[in-house]
């Protein structure tokens, strides 16, 4: 079973390789996002579901309670559920859609939780400012503290094209650049 950081330098290098120009539509982002983390999923052995945008034959259901889901059951028995790797939420819209899904992946236990956003002169602020106002609601919500790890993957424009820019919650009310 891969450990956390493992996942994370996956989800990272694995967003780092799509090659999408500022122009696209979202739908379109959203689409090159949710295959290529239903993919290191699979690569992991892990189960995936992912909603519209994924075609059926690259995950293994539909949108199961998150944008991308990763779960692993004990197929040997009772098919009991025994860990969730990773849950995704991915919004490219304003602070507001974006705090909506954060908030979705607090009440989580899953053992890493990604939020993937727009985060270049967005409503809200900068990607730094947004990355911020999410850590500080993490820090607000007490129920699963020091639970999991955090990935904020926040896409900004450079030049004709767009990066990732990466943020993690750690102990404290601000993110850590990564």
């Amino acid at each position: 079973m891969p450990e956390n950081s493992e996942i994370i330098r996956a989800v990272r290098k694995g967003l780092d390789s799509l090659n999408i120009r500022k122009a696209t539509p979202t739908g379109r982002w959203t689409k090159a996002v949710k295959t290529e983390l239903c993919r290191i999923g699979r690569n992991f052995d892990y189960e995936v579901y992912a909603g519209r945008y994924v075609k059926e034959d690259e995950k293994d259901g539909g949108e199961w309670l998150y944008d991308v889901t990763w779960l692993k059951y004990d197929r040997s028995g009772n098919d009991e559920l025994t860990d969730a790797p990773l849950i995704v939420e991915c919004e490219w819209g304003d602070y507001q859609d974006i705090e909506d899904d954060f908030e979705k992946l607090l009440l989580a236990r899953a053992r890493v939780r990604v939020m993937i956003f727009g985060g270049a002169d967005e409503p809200g602020g900068s990607a730094k400012d947004i990355a911020d106002k999410l850590a500080r609601k993490e820090e607000a919500f007490k129920r699963f503290r020091g639970k999991g790890d955090w990935l904020l993957a926040a896409w900004e424009p450079n030049g004709d094209d767009w990066r990732f820019r990466y943020f993690t919650i750690g102990s404290g009310p601000s993110a850590t650049e990564c």
